[in-house]
């Protein structure tokens, strides 16, 4: 193909890879604001990359997914924080009025699933639940040794 063509199709090109980029960045800023709307705020927004599943914390916010991490690689990551009654926590709660934090994780492609933790212990009581309360060797039914040599194998 001679030089004139290609650059005849370039010139062609333009504008729909300009015009993809900028849906993404418009369904993006949408998904925000969706969220804002709603008074909500973004805890915490990031984009995934693949060194980051394994590393802290983001291990223990993926572990407990039902999704492969590994298709949100590249895609900013927005968390946002809630603090709920009646989740099945609370049942493992010795206060009075016992509360879960519930963090769900969402990308422009949707909701991705989410996170949870009895909100007194501040998450220092070790590993982050289920959004509905699961232990990680409830979720993946395997010990977590067994589950930590299977995730390092398959995110290093």
């Amino acid at each position: 193909m001679n030089i004139n063509k290609r650059m005849f199709i370039l010139v062609l090109l333009l504008p729909l890879i300009g015009c993809s980029t900028s849906k993404k960045i418009e369904n993006d800023l949408m998904v925000e604001q969706y969220v804002l709307d709603r008074g909500y705020t973004i805890v915490h927004e990031y984009t995934l990359h693949k060194k980051q599943l394994v590393e802290m914390p983001y291990v223990q916010y993926w572990s407990v997914q039902d999704v492969d991490p590994l298709m949100y690689v590249g895609e900013k990551i927005s968390t946002s924080k809630f603090i709920v009654s009646g989740h099945p926590l609370d049942e493992n709660s010795d206060y009075d009025n016992p509360q879960t934090t519930v963090y769900v994780m969402s990308s422009a492609t949707g909701i991705i699933g989410g996170y949870s933790y009895l909100t007194h212990s501040e998450m220092n009581d070790g590993w982050v639940y289920t959004i509905d309360g699961q232990t990680l060797e409830q979720h993946t039914g395997t010990s977590y040794r067994a589950w930590l040599e299977q995730w390092q194998d398959k995110y290093k």
